[in-house]
């Protein structure tokens, strides 16, 4: 049987990337531009143009029936989510795992598509030690330190400190860490990444022990040239002697930064397997749109049964197809 329905996260600390607002752009000297001086006229009579018809600027036309697409929607939004849940083991107790893995294929690639809003494919939300941690990509990662934004990379963060002693950066030239209160206090670590259309592997695994606490760290392999890339790890707490995650993952297509109309957010789709949680397939999930406002419509999740996947589309003239709820894998 499942476990029980979770509540998709909606309270502090909610699992969104909030953009930082973009540093405004440097004061102009006051050098003025010299104007050059005005010509004079001939004595030539300035001839009278022959009149040209003008056409009318045409008026952006809208979808018929879908005027939400035009109107300002607020973030970050959840758009389009699932809640991964596994079967209680013999004796009842809920799951906890040691390792994850999530498969998914990027459709087609989407690139930095605004200054002031990015998409972040939230891979995982769950917990270790009972506190919590998310993992994905986004299109443009927030540093803390010029330049401010990145681009493409991946992004892996955990609550309840903000200690940077419990972070360890992969590379000191494409990664960095961050320690911050906007969401809640909590730590993370990030790295550039140029990720495409192909096919992922995302592995949180244990990275090594210390006297409080174990270190947990991300990797990401591009399937298509099994190219295994370290983004960093961090470091959790012991509960009850031991370090595990669980009881189930939320994924989630995230929309952050400033209120935007659902039409200009960039038409995406990703397909999800069934995450493994040490080795082993979610059993089933609870779909959910637009979680935190419910301004965003144009998303659409839906479990393929003969690929064993989830599929998620987002953005542009997308149409919601399937009802939420609740589905059983196969």
């Amino acid at each position: 049987m499942p476990t029980t329905t979770p509540v998709p996260p909606t309270s502090t600390p909610t699992p969104t990337s909030k953009a930082t607002p973009v540093p405004p752009p440097p004061t102009p000297t006051s050098t003025a531009t010299p104007v050059p001086p005005t010509p004079t006229p001939t004595a030539t009579a300035t001839p009278i143009p022959t009149a040209i018809p003008v056409s009318p600027t045409p008026t952006p036309t809208q979808i018929p029936g879908r005027s939400n697409l035009y109107t300002s929607a607020r973030t970050p939004e959840h758009m389009a989510s699932i809640w991964w849940d596994w079967d209680r083991d013999s004796k009842g107790n809920l799951p906890k795992f040691r390792e994850m893995e999530v498969n998914f294929t990027i459709h087609h690639n989407i690139d930095d598509f605004s200054d002031q809003n990015g998409i972040y494919l939230m891979l995982s939300h769950s917990n270790i030690s009972d506190v919590e941690f998310y993992f994905g990509l986004q299109t443009d990662v927030y540093a803390p330190d010029p330049p401010y934004w990145r681009g493409k990379g991946l992004i892996f963060s955990r609550w309840k400190t903000r200690d940077l002693a419990n972070a360890r950066v992969a590379d000191l030239e494409e990664g960095w860490t961050q320690s911050s209160g906007h969401e809640g206090d909590f730590i993370g670590v990030r790295r550039t990444y140029d990720w495409g259309a192909g096919d992922y592997r995302v592995r949180i695994a244990p990275d090594g022990l210390d006297s409080d606490g174990e270190w947990f760290g991300l990797w990401i392999t591009d399937l298509n040239s099994n190219i295994t890339t370290w983004i960093g790890s961090l470091k959790f707490p012991f509960l009850n002697g031991t370090a595990t995650m669980g009881p189930s993952s939320y994924t989630t297509v995230e929309i952050y930064g400033y209120p935007i109309r659902p039409i200009d957010i960039p038409e995406w789709h990703v397909s999800v397997e069934r995450p493994l949680g040490d080795g082993v397939p979610s059993s089933s999930g609870l779909t959910v749109y637009s979680s935190i406002f419910g301004d965003v419509l144009n998303s659409d999740v839906r479990y393929a049964q003969m690929e064993d996947r989830v599929h998620f589309r987002a953005g542009g003239a997308t149409e919601r197809t399937t009802p939420s709820g609740r589905v059983y894998f196969k």
